[in-house]
C-alpha cells in the first residue's frame, strides 16, 4: 500500500508538470473545440428536422418542467454527503466545490472533477495523510461498481419485458463478458473483504458509500424515465425505459467530453431509427439539454468566475 501511495503521489507531481506546459493548450481545445463540433453535427440533424416543427412539438406539461430542475442537483447532493462523511470535514466542505467538481466532469473529461477536488481538498482541508487519496479512489470505485449494478438490473429489465433480446452468440462468451463487466463491482468487493490491508475506510463506510452511489444512480435514471413519461414525446412506457437505457450507456462512456450534446445527438438519430416522432424527442433532448448548460452556466460557472476575479482584482491591490 505504500509503494501504491507513492506511485500516486509520483503521478500527481508528473501532472502537474505536464499541467503546467501542456495543461491550458489542451483544456482550451478540450473546453471549445469538442462542443463546438458537436454543436454544428447538432444543428445539421436539428435543420433537417426543422426548427419549427422541434419548436410546436416541445411539451407543455408543467409537470415535466418540475421535473426537470432536479436531476442537476443528484450527484453534487450525494458527493456532497458521501465525502462530508468519509472525510469527517462537516461544513468546511461547501456544495460549491460539489457544483464545480460535476461541471469539471461534464464540460472536460470524466475524472477531470475527481482531480479538481483532491487538489482543492489537499490545498483547504486539513486532512490526515491518505485520507483524501483513500477517500478519492474508494468512493470512484465504489461509484463504478453502483453504476454497473444499475446497469446490470436495467439490462434485465429490459431483457424480462422483451424490448431486448440477447445476442445468439452470447452463451458461449457468457462467462467472459460477465467477468470483464463485473470487474468494478469485484473491486467494490475486495474493499470490503481486504478491509484495512487495502483502504482507510470501515465497512461500514464502504457500505453506506456503494448505498449511497447506488441511490444517486437509481434517483437518477427515476428522474430521466419521469421526463420522458411527462413530455409526451414516446409512444409507450417501455420505450422512455429504451431511452433512458441508451443515457445511461452514454453516461458510463470514459473520458467522452460532453456527454449531453453526445447524447442529445444519438437520440436524434435513434428517434429515426425506432419510428418514433423524431420532431418530438428532438424538442425533449434540446429542452433538457439546453437548460442542464443554462443551470452550469448560471450556478457553476458564473459564480467561479466571479470568485477567480474578485481574487485577481485583491491580488493586483496587494501589488499595486
Amino acid at each position: 500500500m505504500e509503494r501504491f501511495l507513492k506511485l500516486w503521489h509520483d503521478c500527481l507531481h508528473i501532472a502537474d508538470g505536464l499541467n503546467a506546459r501542456w495543461g491550458k493548450a489542451a483544456s482550451h481545445a478540450l473546453r471549445w473545440g469538442v462542443p463546438i463540433l458537436l454543436l454544428a453535427i447538432l444543428g445539421y440533424s436539428l435543420t433537417q428536422i426543422g426548427w419549427v416543427q422541434v419548436w410546436d412539438a416541445r411539451p407543455h406539461a408543467f409537470s415535466f418542467y418540475f421535473v426537470l430542475v432536479l436531476p442537476f442537483f443528484v450527484q453534487p447532493v450525494a458527493d456532497l454527503i458521501i465525502y462530508r462523511n468519509l472525510l469527517g470535514v462537516g461544513r468546511s466542505l461547501p456544495f460549491s466545490i460539489m457544483l464545480r467538481k460535476r461541471y469539471m466532469n461534464n464540460v472536460m473529461v470524466d475524472y477531470s472533477g475527481e482531480a479538481y477536488f483532491f487538489l482543492w481538498a489537499r490545498k483547504h482541508l486539513n486532512l490526515k495523510k491518505g485520507v483524501l487519496l483513500h477517500a478519492v479512489k474508494d468512493s470512484n470505485i465504489l461509484s463504478a461498481g453502483a453504476g454497473l449494478a444499475v446497469v446490470w438490473l436495467m439490462l434485465l429489465a429490459l431483457v424480462e419485458s422483451g424490448v431486448m433480446k440477447l445476442p445468439a452468440f452470447l452463451p458461449t462468451n457468457l462467462w467472459t463478458i460477465v467477468s470483464i463487466g463485473s470487474l468494478p463491482l469485484a473491486l467494490c468487493l475486495a474493499l470490503i473483504v481486504g478491509g484495512r490491508r487495502v483502504t482507510a475506510l470501515s465497512r461500514g463506510n464502504v457500505a453506506t458509500t456503494f448505498a449511497l452511489h447506488l441511490a444517486r444512480s437509481i434517483a437518477a435514471l427515476f428522474l430521466e424515465y419521469a421526463l420522458w413519461w411527462l413530455s409526451g414525446a414516446l409512444p409507450s412506457a417501455t420505450v422512455c425505459l429504451e431511452f433512458v437505457a441508451l443515457r445511461l450507456l452514454i453516461t458510463r462512456l470514459p473520458f467522452v467530453p460532453s456527454k449531453e450534446l453526445v447524447f442529445m445527438g444519438v437520440g436524434i438519430a435513434a428517434a429515426g431509427l425506432m419510428n418514433v416522432s423524431a420532431p418530438r424527442v428532438a424538442a425533449v433532448l434540446v429542452i433538457t439539454t439546453a437548460f442542464s448548460l443554462l443551470q452550469e452556466f448560471v450556478l457553476v460557472g458564473l459564480p467561479w468566475l466571479f470568485e477567480q476575479f474578485q481574487i485577481r482584482r485583491n491580488a493586483d491591490q496587494i501589488v499595486s
